[in-house]
C-alpha cells in the first residue's frame, strides 16, 4: 500500500497574487473597445493557470510511422525516474493544487444543486441554470455570503487588499471571484449537453448560444433569426 499526504495552507501568497493580477485585468478589460486583444491575453494567461497545475508531463511516447500508422510506445521505469528528477528541478506547479481546485469546484456546485435540485434544469462547473417557479433565491445568497466571508479572510490573513479579489468592471460593478451572479431571465432554454446550450432572452427576444471552444459573439450569425 501506498499513501500520500500534503500540507493543507493556502497557495504561495506570489502565485496568488499572480492570479489576482490576470484576474483584475481581464475584469477591466472586459467588453472595453479596443482592448480585445487584451482581453483575450489576459484570459488565456488566467485559464492557463490551472490547465498547468494539472498537466502531467510524464507520458507515454506517441509515434507515427507512414507504413504502421500511430502506436504509444511505454516508459521504461528508468525513464519515468530520470523525468520525475527533472520534474522536481523544473517544474513549479503541484498536482495537488490543480485536484483540489477540481474538488472544492464540484463540491460547491453539487451542495448547491442538491438543495436546488426540483428546480435544476441544468449546470456545468460554475453555472445552474434553474425554472424560476418556488425557486428559493436564499440558497443561492446564502452561498455567496459563505463565500464572501472566506475571501474577507484569505485578504486579511494573507495581507492583500480585498479589492483585488472583487475588481471593478468598466461599468464600476465589483465582480467577486467565487460567487454565482443572474444571468439572465430566459423566454426558452435548449442544450444539448455540458457547454452547449442555447436561450432566447426574455427581455429583448434575442438568441444566445454558449458552445465550448466557440466565441460567444459567433452567435451573431444567428441574427436574422434572433428577434422573436
Amino acid at each position: 500500500m501506498e499513501s500520500y499526504f500534503s500540507k493543507y495552507d493556502y497557495l504561495p501568497k506570489e502565485f496568488i497574487d499572480f492570479i489576482l493580477e490576470k484576474y483584475v485585468k481581464k475584469t477591466e478589460y472586459k467588453d472595453v473597445a479596443g482592448k480585445e486583444v487584451e482581453y483575450a491575453l489576459e484570459k488565456a494567461k488566467f485559464n492557463a493557470l490551472y490547465g498547468m497545475s494539472v498537466t502531467n508531463n510524464i507520458k507515454d511516447e506517441v509515434i507515427f510511422d507512414n507504413e504502421t500508422g500511430w502506436k504509444e510506445v511505454p516508459l521504461t521505469n528508468d525513464e519515468i525516474l530520470n523525468k520525475l528528477k527533472y520534474e522536481r528541478k523544473q517544474g513549479f506547479l503541484s498536482f495537488a493544487w490543480g485536484v483540489w481546485v477540481t474538488a472544492h469546484a464540484r463540491n460547491n456546485l453539487i451542495e448547491n444543486v442538491i438543495k436546488l435540485d426540483d428546480h435544476v434544469i441544468y449546470c456545468d462547473t460554475d453555472s445552474i441554470k434553474v425554472i424560476n417557479k418556488g425557486f428559493n433565491a436564499e440558497i443561492i445568497n446564502d452561498y455567496n455570503k459563505q463565500v464572501e466571508e472566506k475571501i474577507k479572510k484569505a485578504s486579511e490573513d494573507l495581507k492583500i487588499p480585498i479589492e483585488k479579489f472583487k475588481p471593478k468592471d468598466k461599468k464600476g460593478r465589483e465582480r467577486m471571484l467565487g460567487i454565482f451572479e443572474h444571468d439572465a431571465d430566459y423566454k426558452e432554454f435548449i442544450t444539448q449537453g455540458a457547454k452547449k446550450y442555447a436561450y432566447i432572452d426574455k427581455k429583448y427576444g434575442e438568441i444566445h448560444i454558449t458552445c465550448s471552444g466557440v466565441p460567444k459573439e459567433r452567435g451573431k450569425s444567428l441574427e436574422k433569426f434572433g428577434r422573436i
